[in-house]
């Protein structure tokens, strides 16, 4: 079962602009693989992702809409 957040997070992107990590609550989420994307506007998309952090490993959904990041969702993986 999944968790409901919605709350802001800070994406981190590297030079060809693929999203790596995010940050959440003070702690680095690193993104291990984009799992799925959703969203048919280049402005506004949804990544479904494999993540490692402090807790360990967990799928977590992120909404993006220009360049506000969202961490929508988190499922234990």
């Amino acid at each position: 079962m999944g968790h409901l957040l919605n709350e802001p997070i800070r994406a981190e992107r590297d030079a060809s602009g693929r999203l790596t990590a995010y940050v959440w609550r003070g702690s680095r989420y690193s993104v291990d693989e984009i799992l799925k994307t959703y969203g048919s506007s280049a402005e506004a998309q949804v990544y479904r992702v494999r993540v490692t952090g402090a807790d360990g490993v967990a799928v977590a959904e992120l909404g993006r809409d220009t360049d506000r990041w969202r961490l929508r969702h988190i499922f234990s993986a």
